[in-house]
């Protein structure tokens, strides 16, 4: 037991934290995963035990993942600390720099990058280039026993990809739509009938929503939107400038892993489609 790591995730977002600590806990038998849905829960478990790694989001309810880092640093000196972040890493590192982060952790990431950050618990501090990758991160893939790393890009079609998010997210189906809101390829269970007029609409909505957001607070870039019906909600996100993905999905599930597969699949796909 004491040549056990001990490793700590931190995120408020319940379906991510449970994907890290199942596809965390293929690492084998030399690692122990711990979880904790908010920073109060946090401290409760580093007060209660020795961890090596701590790995937390940024934005959650209440307090920061920076709080967090704070309070680790005075409870446990010891612990490497990594910070998860959707919003980028430059200016986080202007105003975090002083409290010493042993790594950042971009999101959307994919498992193995995950696993690379772990694997490297006990150097004095953790490379930065296994914890931020500048190339598009891969998608992973499911079975029932693990997340699987895909094949290398170009060696699997379009479709595959798809597919592959169709399954991981449990969706309806997944449409790839060209910037004229043409449909390019599809994967699922769509009525065919409707798919021209449903690609149209996504790619109007979705950039008449994107200039509605330059409009108001003058964003460069409008990454996704979303759509909540009554059975089935719709995620858009933009592949690369050219092209959307657009997820349906059943109103039951929680968009949080629909977002983490749509957003690395956007990513493995964009080289793809220049």
């Amino acid at each position: 037991m004491m040549n056990k790591k001990r490793i700590l995730i931190v995120d408020d977002d319940k379906d991510i934290l449970r994907m890290l600590e199942f596809g965390l806990k293929k690492l084998g038998p030399d690692y122990e995963i711990f979880t904790a849905k908010d920073i109060y829960s946090a401290i409760d478990e580093i007060e209660g035990r020795r961890f090596d790694l701590i790995l937390t989001d940024y934005m959650m309810p209440g307090m920061t993942g920076v709080d967090l880092a704070r309070a680790a640093r005075r409870m446990s000196p010891e612990a490497q600390v990594v910070l998860m972040t959707a919003y980028g890493t430059n200016k986080l590192r202007d105003t975090t720099d002083h409290l010493g982060f042993d790594g950042y952790l971009n999101k959307p990431f994919t498992m193995e990058q995950v696993r690379d950050v772990i694997r490297e618990v006990g150097n004095n501090a953790l490379p930065e280039e296994k914890v931020e990758s500048s190339s598009p991160p891969p998608t992973p893939g499911e079975s029932s026993s693990d997340v699987q790393s895909p094949v290398p890009d170009g060696e699997q079609p379009i479709e595959d990809h798809l597919e592959r998010l169709q399954i991981n997210a449990s969706a309806r189906g997944v449409l790839l739509i060209n910037s004229e809101g043409s449909l390019v390829q599809v994967a699922g269970q769509i009525d065919a009938a409707k798919l021209e007029y449903v690609c149209a609409l996504v790619a109007s909505n979705f950039y008449s929503s994107a200039e509605l957001s330059n409009l108001v607070d003058n964003k460069k870039v409008f990454g996704a939107s979303f759509y909540e019906g009554d059975a089935y909600n719709l995620y858009v996100c933009d592949v690369n400038g050219k092209f959307l993905l657009a997820v349906i999905f059943d109103a039951k599930l929680r968009p949080g892993v629909i977002w983490f597969y749509a957003k690395q699949t956007a990513l493995t796909l964009a080289p793809l489609l220049n």
